[in-house]
């Protein structure tokens, strides 16, 4: 099985996603992931959510396609907001604060949504920062 994913956004920093395993012939068909996390984008930034000066075509029309998460919260900087992300925590109760002077660096004992996806026989990569 092939898939062909292709957009090109200057601002897309942080692309994670997940490959679904074949499946076997007793295994329900399990949906494919892709998380897409664009850093210093607001919400006005896309031609989906009405911006009539940027046009993104792309991207509208992955929107139009996929299931949108609306109701997720950001931190002033960007690696407590991937953290949060990552875990479904507070980006502080992670360890994450900001992103020098190793305030980037997740607990090792926090567990991420890749880590339980490959639990359930997904293979998980992140591409980006």
């Amino acid at each position: 099985m092939k898939y062909l994913i292709t957009f090109v956004v200057p601002v897309l920093l942080l692309v994670g996603f997940t490959l679904r395993p074949e499946p076997k012939a007793d295994t329900p068909e399990r949906p494919n992931i892709i998380l897409i996390l664009t850093d210093d984008q607001g919400h006005g930034d896309l031609g989906y959510h009405g911006n009539p000066l940027i046009h993104t075509p792309v991207l509208d029309s992955l929107a139009r396609h996929s299931v949108r998460l609306t109701e997720f919260y950001v931190s002033p900087v960007c690696a407590p907001t991937r953290a949060s992300l990552m875990t479904g925590r507070y980006g502080l109760r992670t360890g994450v604060y900001d992103t020098y002077a190793g305030g980037a660096t997740m607990a090792a004992e926090e567990q991420t949504i890749a880590e339980l996806l490959k639990t359930a026989g997904y293979r998980t990569g992140a591409f980006g920062k």
